[in-house]
Parts: C-alpha cells; sequence; structure tokens
C-alpha cells in the first residue's frame, strides 16, 4: 500500500513537471513611449496552445489583457499592451505570461516589470483628443 502511493505520488510529480511543457529562451518587456511592448522567443513548445499576457499594477492580482496562439518550436513572438496608462497616468506594471498546454494545464513564466509615465505634452494632447470623442 506504501509502495502503491509512492509511486502514484512519483507519477504525478512527473505529470505536473510535463504540464505546458515550453522552453522559454526569453522574455522581455520594456516602455514604449505610453505602451508597453513585450516580446518572448521559445524552444521546445510541445502542446503548447496559447499564451495569455497578464498585467499587474500590484504584483498580486493579475488581469489578462491579451492572448497570443502558439506558433510551434522555436519561434518568437511580440505583443502591445496599448492600454496600461488607462488606469494611472504614471506607474510601475507587472507582466507574465500564461502558457496553456491544449490539455488545459498551464505554466507561468517569471515577471517582468514596466515604468510607464506620460510626459505633460502627451497629457495635455490626450486631454484635447479625449475633447473631441
Amino acid at each position: 500500500m506504501v509502495r502503491t502511493r509512492i509511486v502514484l505520488l512519483f507519477v504525478l510529480m512527473v505529470a505536473a513537471a510535463a504540464a505546458a511543457s515550453v522552453e522559454l529562451f526569453s522574455f522581455r518587456a520594456f516602455a514604449v513611449v505610453d505602451h508597453c511592448q513585450l516580446s518572448w522567443s521559445t524552444g521546445e513548445e510541445g502542446s503548447l496552445r496559447q499564451f495569455i499576457v497578464e498585467r499587474s499594477s500590484d504584483r498580486e492580482t493579475y488581469i489578462p489583457v491579451g492572448q497570443v496562439a502558439a506558433h510551434g518550436s522555436y519561434s518568437e513572438y511580440r505583443f502591445t499592451d496599448a492600454s496600461p496608462l488607462d488606469m494611472d497616468m504614471s506607474r510601475v506594471f507587472y507582466y507574465r505570461l500564461k502558457m496553456v498546454d491544449r490539455d488545459g494545464t498551464f505554466t507561468y513564466s517569471e515577471i517582468r516589470d514596466v515604468s510607464l509615465s506620460f510626459s505633460a505634452v502627451q497629457q495635455t494632447w490626450g486631454s484635447i483628443k479625449a475633447l473631441f470623442r
């Protein structure tokens, strides 16, 4: 009975390690004026279905801001988050990738932070544009 439990535990650990079997070679996030640009590259993607890009302002609560379909092993990806400053005019944002396999299992990437702020000119232009909406 004990041996059966140990074998079962080992099988579950191996299955968990195989979840979202993707090699993430690089993951970058950086500010471009008033939005965030994310880029990443993969090695072997296994049964990966998609990436879900998630953003947080407190590093605890994340919301999905976009999805990118998996292209296959050894691919490069880009995603632009054009809306982070809609929430605030100056802030640090945290991004992570949720890598989802075809069977629904997933893993998370490491977290990347990006500092954004509007300049006074951008704030004024944004106010002028808002008048004509």
